[in-house]
C-alpha cells in the first residue's frame, strides 16, 4: 500500500483551473494492501498482541493462551509488539474503487506554465502536495479525468492529450474509519493470523489421526445434521498442525456438508478457516491444494503423500498430470497384458536421481554374469576386497599354502591314531607307552622310510 495524490475534484470550464487534491491510501488490485511478514510467532510473557479488523481469533480460547503464557492484548496500535491480520482484514478496512491516472510530471508541468491561471489557494495546496510526492501517477475520479482530458485551456491541452489514461484501473483505498492506522503502519511488522492461531488450541488438542478422520468421515456420512456439527466441531478444536493433513482431506471430502451447516459460522470454525486459507463461502479443495497448505505449513513428507495415494491415487490417475503430480508410466488393462503375454510399461518421466546418492546398480541373475557389468561400473572383485588387488601373489607362496594344509592334516591324522592306541592300551589293561615328543621345529626320519616327521 502506498500514499497516492488524489484529484477528487477539477473545474476547468472558465478561463481559470481549479485542482482539488488530498492524500489517500490505496492499493493496486495486484499489489499486497498489507505486507504481511513471513516471520514465525512464539507467545511469551510480556506480548502485546494487538488485532486488525477482519481477524478470526476466538477471544475464549485467546483467554486461555493469556493465562498459559503471559500475554496480552491491546487496544492501541502504538502498544503494541505484535500486530495481527486475516485473511479478511483487507476486505474489513478498504473499498476498492475505480480510478484513472495523469503522469505526475504532466500535473508539474501545468504548475509551472507561464499561462497557468490558477487561484493562490489551490495553487499553493497543490505545490505543497507535489514538493515530496515520489510517484509517477496521481490518481483521478472519473470526473475529474474527463475535465482534464477534455479542457481547452492551452496551458492544460497541451499537457493533457497523452498523459490522463483512458482506462481506468480498481485500487483498495482506506476507509476513514481506518485511516488512522496510516500511515505509522506500512513501517511495522505484520504477522499472519495462522501464526497465532497454531497455538490457540493448545497443547491438549486432540490430534486427527487415521482412525479419528475415518470416525469424522463417518459423522458426515450420516443423514444427522447433529453429527455433522459435532464433526466440525471436533475438527476447530484438534491440534491444526499435526492435524493437517486430514483436516485437508475431510475438507475435501466433505466441503458440501460444511457449507450446508451453520456450525461454519461460528468463530471456531472460521478461526479453522482462516488458518487453512479458506473461507466459510468456499471451503472446496483438491488433491493439488493439500499439497499446497503441506508445503506452506513446512510438514510434507513421503508419508503424507503415501497417505494421499491410498485415498485418492485413482482420481489422480484418471485426472492425469497436475500442478503437483505428474503420470509417470503408462499401462494398458489386463486383458490386453494377456494377449500380448507381457508386461508393457511406457515411461512417460525417467526415473528421478537425488542429489548427493550414487546409484547402486540392482544385480540380477548368476553370480558368473557380475563382471559382464557396464564400463566404469566396479567389478565384483573390487566391490568386495579392493586391498586384494595391491598384492601379487607368487608361485612360492602357492606352493606355501598347499605344504601348510598338507602339514595340517597330517597332524590330524596322528592325533587320531595316538588316541586309537590308549583305547586300545585300556582295553587290554596295558599301560600306553610314553608318549613321543614332537617338535615341531625339528624333522626326525627313520632307517626305513624318508617320511618326515613334524
Amino acid at each position: 500500500m502506498k500514499t497516492y495524490l488524489h484529484i477528487y475534484e477539477v473545474d476547468a470550464d472558465d478561463n481559470e483551473l481549479i485542482i482539488k487534491i488530498e492524500p489517500l491510501y490505496c492499493a493496486e488490485r495486484d499489489s499486497n494492501v498489507i505486507n504481511v511478514t513471513d516471520k514465525d510467532y512464539t507467545p511469551s510473557k510480556g506480548d502485546k498482541l494487538y488485532f486488525l479488523p477482519g481477524v478470526n481469533i476466538p477471544r475464549v480460547k485467546l483467554k486461555d493462551l493469556s493465562l498459559q503464557h503471559g500475554i496480552k492484548t491491546t487496544r492501541n496500535i502504538n502498544d503494541a509488539t505484535h500486530i495481527f491480520a486475516g485473511k479478511n482484514t483487507k476486505d474489513k478496512i478498504t473499498s476498492g474503487t475505480w480510478y484513472y491516472s495523469i503522469q505526475t510530471s504532466a500535473v508539474r508541468a501545468i504548475l509551472n506554465d507561464p499561462e497557468l491561471v490558477m487561484d493562490d489557494y489551490y495553487k499553493e495546496n497543490l505545490t505543497q502536495a507535489l514538493e515530496f510526492y515520489t510517484e509517477d501517477e496521481i490518481i483521478l475520479d472519473y470526473s475529474a479525468a474527463g475535465q482534464l482530458r477534455n479542457s481547452e485551456l492551452a496551458f492544460v491541452k497541451r499537457y493533457t492529450y497523452n498523459s490522463v489514461s483512458r482506462y481506468s484501473s480498481v485500487y483498495y483505498s482506506v476507509d476513514s474509519d481506518h485511516t488512522d492506522l496510516f500511515p505509522d503502519i506500512l513501517t511495522m511488522d505484520i504477522y499472519d493470523e495462522s501464526k497465532l492461531l497454531k497455538h490457540i488450541n493448545g497443547d491438549d488438542a486432540a490430534t486427527i489421526d487415521a482412525t479419528m478422520f475415518q470416525q469424522i468421515s463417518d459423522m458426515f456420512k450420516s443423514s444427522d445434521s447433529d453429527n455433522h456439527i459435532l464433526a466440525m466441531e471436533i475438527m476447530a478444536n484438534s491440534n491444526y498442525i499435526d492435524s493437517l493433513l486430514y483436516l485437508e482431506m475431510l475438507f475435501k471430502d466433505h466441503a458440501g456438508k460444511m457449507y450446508n451447516c451453520h456450525t461454519r459460522n461460528h468463530v471456531n470454525f472460521k478461526s479453522l478457516l482462516s488458518y487453512l486459507g479458506k473461507s466459510k463461502n468456499n471451503m472446496d479443495t483438491n488433491v493439488d491444494d493439500i499439497m499446497k497448505s503441506l508445503i506452506n505449513k513446512d510438514v510434507l513428507d513421503t508419508d503424507k503423500i503415501n497417505i494421499l495415494m491410498e485415498h485418492y491415487s485413482d482420481e489422480i490417475g484418471r485426472r492425469g498430470n497436475s500442478t503437483f503430480f505428474k503420470v509417470k508410466s503408462i499401462t494398458v488393462n489386463e486383458e490386453t497384458l494377456q494377449l500380448l503375454n507381457t508386461n508393457y510399461v511406457y515411461e512417460e518421466l525417467p526415473d528421478f536421481v537425488p542429489e548427493g546418492v550414487v546409484e547402486i546398480p540392482e544385480i540380477h541373475g548368476d553370480l558368473v554374469d557380475l563382471n559382464s557389468l557396464s564400463p566404469g561400473v566396479a567389478e565384483v572383485a573390487d566391490v568386495c576386497n579392493e586391498s586384494a588387488q595391491e598384492v601379487e601373489l607368487t608361485d612360492e607362496d602357492i606352493e606355501d599354502v598347499f605344504t601348510n594344509i598338507v602339514r595340517n592334516e597330517l597332524k590330524s591324522e596322528l592325533i587320531a591314531l595316538e588316541e586309537q592306541d590308549e583305547v586300545s592300551g585300556l582295553e587290554t589293561n596295558k599301560e600306553p607307552e610314553p608318549e613321543e615328543e614332537i617338535d615341531n621345529n625339528q624333522t626326525t626320519q627313520t632307517k626305513d622310510d624318508d617320511f618326515e616327521w613334524f
